[in-house]
């Protein structure tokens, strides 16, 4: 990226003095760019974009496409065409980073209150409306106790008012002795599950959606490998390198990304959901476009792989944000 500014007659870092015949862009002993210190804002702005992102032509051409023409960024790359297009590493870190963020702000605030105030509250909401339909249908009062079922696992079952007891104090003996009253063996595992759904008790529903925000990336990060490698099984006669597959990988979930990037500009401005079947159609036609791009094989043949993969990879998502929403739960 050219850049216009006046040069100094000596580096401003190490005190290098430059000759009038050579070149004066960059100290040729400590590497630093020879400018004066006092720089515009949008000079600032255009160094830092450089410098993280090499904010330049190649920003351009790769969005090209990555947006427009299906595949072709990854068939380029493994062609060796690789100087014109911010590399793949660099792109996911990029458009990911945006999408993260723009996913944690455009989530609306709920209740920091913890879990067993709400819960409380709604037993109390739930009791008046009670009496209050008692008393004008039939002239009688009758107050629900509100201690229906609120877990059911590993065999045990509490009601909301054991576990909002439990909550005061959740000590080890106090996990153990509920446990035992419910006719089971207090094992590692069942006193874990108790533990931290007394515990989500404690903590606001805020706390438990940022939580699992956080816990977004990472999942992604590693479901990004398991695409490519089932798309390597798909594609396993072809005897591409795993490498090849994860780079597709990693250029198609860019284009989700952007996607979902895109609903949530919409969403932010307007409330209708005619985006939704954007979200719905366009992704598996374009991952239909990009296998042909890449692979070359007949429609038939891609599309049936298209189908295996979405409906493999969807199940291995569900999975994944199962897992992601038990880890949260698991490291309050």
């Amino acid at each position: 990226m050219d850049h216009s500014h006046s040069k100094l007659p000596a580096c401003a870092n190490c005190g290098y003095s430059f000759s009038a015949e050579q070149p004066d862009e960059f100290c040729p002993r400590c590497g630093q760019q020879n400018h004066e210190v006092s720089l515009s804002f949008g000079h600032v702005l255009e160094e830092f974009l450089e410098g993280i992102f090499h904010f330049d032509s190649k920003v351009f051409r790769t969005a090209k496409l990555l947006l427009f023409k299906p595949g072709e960024l990854t068939k380029q790359f493994l062609q060796g065409h690789r100087m014109p297009y911010v590399p793949p590493i660099r792109l996911y870190v990029f458009i990911s980073f945006v999408f993260f963020f723009l996913l944690s702000i455009s989530i609306k605030p709920s209740s920091t209150r913890p879990a067993k105030e709400l819960i409380q509250d709604a037993r109390l909401r739930a009791s008046a409306d009670s009496v209050r339909r008692n008393t004008e249908r039939q002239g009688m009062i009758v107050v629900t106790d509100g201690d229906s079922p609120l877990t059911a696992s590993m065999g045990m079952t509490f009601n909301q008012a054991e576990l909002l007891k439990l909550s005061q104090d959740p000590t080890p003996a106090r996990l153990d002795s509920a446990i035992r009253s419910k006719k089971l063996e207090p094992t590692f595992l069942r006193r874990t599950v108790l533990r931290q759904t007394v515990r989500t008790l404690n903590v606001s529903p805020e706390d438990l959606t940022r939580k699992w925000l956080k816990n977004l990336p990472i999942l992604m990060f590693f479901l990004m490998p398991l695409f490519a490698l089932l798309l390597k099984g798909l594609y396993m006669r072809q005897r591409q390198y795993y490498l090849s597959h994860l780079i597709f990988s990693i250029h198609f979930h860019c284009f989700i990304f952007v996607l979902f990037i895109l609903n949530l500009g919409i969403t932010r401005f307007s409330s209708e959901d005619s985006f939704d079947l954007v979200l719905m159609v366009l992704p598996a036609v374009y991952f239909f476009l990009a296998l042909r791009n890449n692979f070359g094989q007949p429609v038939g043949k891609t599309l049936a792989k298209v189908l295996l993969m979405m409906v493999s990879y969807g199940l291995v998502l569900m999975a994944g944000m199962m897992l992601s929403v038990l880890a949260s739960v698991l490291l309050l």
